[in-house]
């Protein structure tokens, strides 16, 4: 798989986040610093999020993005758009129960903008574990199925603290 980056634009107010690639925990500190941003601002009316160009996506960088989702629905009442053309990452993102928190559209993204890649931020071990249990907590709040497939997992990062 391609090693995974991630991209960011804003077409007409518009934030657009594209993940190119293989998109994994590493690249979780620069998205939570995006996010950051995003949730500063005093108005956002749309997000979209191309995963057209993605390969693989881990269950830490979904659980990012149910995050995200979540917060903007509460901040903002927005639901964010997710362009997903490829019918394995839409099963994958179906089967997290994304439907629920985003809109989730299979035709190809006709917005061009210039894109800016995130940088992959340092983090220490500690943070990016906190990092992958909170992302795994947030898509267990999506479903049962969810809650049943990451439990063990959570519970194992948080008995090694």
């Amino acid at each position: 798989m391609n090693k995974g980056r991630i991209l960011v634009a804003d077409v007409n107010n518009v934030p657009i986040l594209k993940f190119v690639g293989d998109v994994r925990v590493l690249m979780g500190a620069a998205l939570d610093a995006y996010f950051s941003s995003l949730y500063k601002k005093p108005i956002l009316d749309r997000m979209i999020v191309d995963l057209t160009e993605t390969q693989g996506i881990d269950s830490t960088a979904l659980g990012l993005l149910a995050k995200m989702a979540i917060q903007l629905r509460n901040r903002f009442n927005v639901s964010p758009t997710i362009i997903s053309t490829n019918s394995d990452i839409t099963r994958i993102l179906t089967s997290m129960s994304f439907d629920l928190i985003c809109e989730i559209l299979e035709q190809p993204l006709n917005k061009d903008g210039k894109f800016d890649e995130l940088c992959q931020l340092d983090e220490n071990e500690d943070s990016l574990k906190q990092k992958v249990i909170e992302a795994h907590q947030t898509l267990m709040t999506l479903s049962d199925e969810n809650r049943i497939e990451f439990q063990e997992l959570v519970s194992a990062l948080e008995a090694g603290r």
